[in-house]
């Protein structure tokens, strides 16, 4: 599996767990559903940022597309706090969510086209390999140290 399909996983994780959260029925089951999207997020988005920004930055041709994929990181983790601290209310919850997907969908879907179609144009098939070991692996460390 090369860093795109890698990514594409997470990327699936997440809208599935966005799904789980629309079914779940009690207030208690969203809010864990949010405690483990919270986790999957960040996790994702540091670890991202650590290896597969990282590499692209070292291009020129990738230094916008990277610097406007940081910055819906930031927005991602903005609203995300905004969720965490509107968890006890039902409503301002569904409603915190609802904007977290919509920022959420809209990173995914230009990262999937226009930073993987950038990354696609610079990275050989052997790095984009390398970095999905890489960023397997610093997943890994932010998982064992998860007071991120």
């Amino acid at each position: 599996m090369d860093i795109y399909d890698y990514l594409k996983k997470d990327h699936r994780k997440v809208s599935d767990l966005f799904k789980q959260f629309a079914d779940a029925k009690t207030h208690e089951r969203k809010k864990e559903i949010i405690d483990f999207l919270a986790q999957e997020l960040l996790v994702h988005a540091r670890s991202e940022q650590d290896t597969f920004y990282k590499l692209l930055e070292s291009f020129n041709e990738s230094k916008e597309e990277v610097l406007h994929g940081r910055k819906e990181h930031q927005d991602i983790e903005k609203q995300l706090k905004e969720v965490m601290n509107s968890m006890d209310s039902m409503a301002d919850l569904e409603k915190k969510v609802q904007k977290l997907k919509e920022i959420v969908e809209h990173h995914v879907d230009e990262e999937e086209s226009e930073i993987f179609d950038q990354a696609k144009d610079v990275l050989s098939e052997e790095d984009a390999y390398m970095i999905k070991e890489q960023m397997h692996d610093r997943k890994v460390q932010y998982y064992q140290n998860i007071n991120i």
